[in-house]
């Protein structure tokens, strides 16, 4: 089932709680998510959760979230992670991942975001989306490439753009 992620996960989460940051998601106990939101949590560091009425209606709300913000709309809910997340990390996931994904890259487009946008390209996951964004940017459909969009292949390589990218 996917991509097999949990391995780069929890390097992900042992770095940046080692670093004393936290994590925002979108409050859930399933798939990548859920796994990387157990790993901080076992490292002691802070999460942060901002999930739907209907998720946590269901159960999908995991006990350790340390901040938790339960939302009506999609909309909102994305907003409230793009307003309280300081950089975005991206990894292999579903059409919620992609939505995401698209939204940010836009808005770092257009220069309103601001923050930086890493995306984990394992196994050439997201090729297809990485070459539809420089073919738009050939036939100018995007007026510019999203200036703090970084790609990488291995999380070795996402962990040294964030060091030398980031204030940790």
């Amino acid at each position: 089932m996917g991509i097999d992620v949990s391995k780069e996960l929890s390097l992900l989460a042992e770095f940046f709680s080692y670093k004393g940051y936290g994590l925002v998601y979108g409050g859930g106990n399933r798939g990548n998510m859920g796994f990387i939101s157990n790993e901080f949590s076992n490292e002691g560091a802070k999460v942060s959760g901002y999930t739907l009425q209907l998720f946590h209606k269901q159960g999908f709300t995991p006990d350790y979230i340390d901040h938790l913000e339960v939302a009506e709309k999609f909309s909102v809910r994305k907003q409230l992670m793009i307003d309280n997340s300081d950089i975005f990390i991206i990894f292999p996931g579903g059409l919620g991942t992609l939505d995401e994904l698209i939204d940010i890259v836009n808005l770092d487009g257009l220069d309103i975001l601001g923050k930086n946008i890493y995306l984990f390209n394992k196994d050439n996951f997201w090729t297809e989306i990485i070459n539809w964004i420089e073919k738009a940017l050939k036939m100018e459909y995007i007026p510019m490439a999203p200036p703090n969009f970084y790609v990488s292949t291995s999380i070795t390589e996402m962990i040294e753009q964030i060091e030398s990218n980031e204030k940790l």
